[in-house]
């Protein structure tokens, strides 16, 4: 086995066993950093993104778990910049581990996803993995590990994952913050403006993606089309 795939390797087996032996679970109770969040933001927000990122780098399904316990712990700004950090360097060591790793075992799986990234690729290059990102056909987890097979450049991938997920962790973070501030399950707490302002957000994202897309699609055609 070449040296570079022995290192991952021994990286992810290493994070998987602390992650058993730890009682890595009790890492993703909002209690947990509430709790230390009182007694010590800047060591919560590290704890929080490291648990973030090593959740990404395995492909772990909680993105959108985590990105609003973010918000509800850390309130919007903190929160929002915690999860587009680990998402964006967490997606890239994904990556990375079916490049050197699972080539072969992502390949025979996810066939029909591997022929829809590449023929996007193809045609619009970056901008697809933008689309995909503001609008998940594909988990956000699993385009982490398809994109391994495509010939894109890490530095490409890192930027349009980084620019795609800013809008719905964004929105994401808010509903969390605001969330947070519900003290009691009375009228007012829980119909407050800001939480149905980010709960209409939040629903509506997927429209206001697909439009958003839409309208970035007709604008680089046209600037690609000949003068």
């Amino acid at each position: 086995m070449p040296l570079k795939k022995l290192a991952l390797a021994l990286v992810i087996a290493t994070i998987i066993l602390l992650y058993f032996v730890g009682g890595g679970e009790k890492y993703f109770s909002i209690d947990l950093y509430q709790g230390l969040f009182e007694r010590s933001p800047v060591a919560t927000a590290a704890v929080f993104f490291s648990v973030f990122f090593i959740a990404t780098s395995c492909s772990l399904p909680v993105t959108a778990i985590l990105t609003l316990a973010g918000g509800i712990v850390f309130g919007t700004l903190t929160g929002f910049s915690l999860s587009l950090a680990a998402t964006t360097l967490g997606g890239t060591v994904a990556l990375y581990s079916t490049r050197f790793l699972f080539y072969d075992l992502v390949k025979r799986r996810f066939t029909g996803q591997i022929e829809m990234v590449n023929k996007g690729i193809e045609k619009e290059g970056a901008f697809y993995l933008f689309g995909l990102r503001m609008i998940p056909v594909i988990p956000f987890w699993l385009l982490n590990l398809v994109m391994g097979l495509t010939s894109m450049r890490v530095p490409i991938f890192m930027l349009a994952t980084f620019c795609g997920m800013m809008p719905v962790l964004l929105i994401l973070t808010y509903t969390g913050d605001e969330l947070g501030d519900i003290e009691s399950f009375s009228f007012a707490e829980v119909f407050s403006p800001d939480l149905i302002l980010a709960l209409c957000l939040l629903a509506s994202f997927p429209l206001l993606a697909k439009l958003l897309v839409k309208f970035l699609q007709r604008y680089v055609s046209r600037k690609n089309e000949p003068q």
